[in-house]
């Protein structure tokens, strides 16, 4: 069940041209997503960054590499090695926040955000 943060209960019209229309609906099949969807991500991520389906996507093949690094024969220990550092150079550039990390920038993102309201409050009651 989703967090009531997260159900979808704001509606926005777009007025589109038929072309404006036909390029965002090719580009959201392109990735797999309807209009909303591609919308969305394309909103919220600038259409230029890594979305949450792509992660996943991009840590099932970094797993699957490292299967296979493992499973090369160790008497190609050069091979072995090099598709290891890829593998491990790979993940250092896609660095996921780990739990702690995400909560760490809730926190503090919270923190501005009271702040912010206790000066505009004290700023409303001047």
């Amino acid at each position: 069940m989703r967090d009531s943060n997260e159900k979808k209960s704001i509606t926005k019209s777009l007025k589109l041209s038929k072309n404006q229309w036909n390029v965002i609906e090719q580009a959201a099949k392109e990735k797999g997503m309807n209009f909303s969807q591609y919308a969305i991500e394309t909103l919220m991520h600038g259409g230029n960054c890594i979305t949450p389906q792509i992660a996943v996507k991009m840590q099932e093949i970094v797993n699957i590499v490292e299967d296979i690094s493992d499973n090369i024969n160790e008497k190609d220990y050069k091979r072995r090695e090099a598709l290891r550092q890829k593998t491990h150079a790979f993940k250092e550039l896609v660095k996921f926040d780990s739990p702690d990390e995400k909560y760490e920038k809730l926190e503090k993102n919270m923190k501005d955000f009271i702040e912010g309201g206790n000066e505009v409050w004290a700023h409303l009651n001047t």
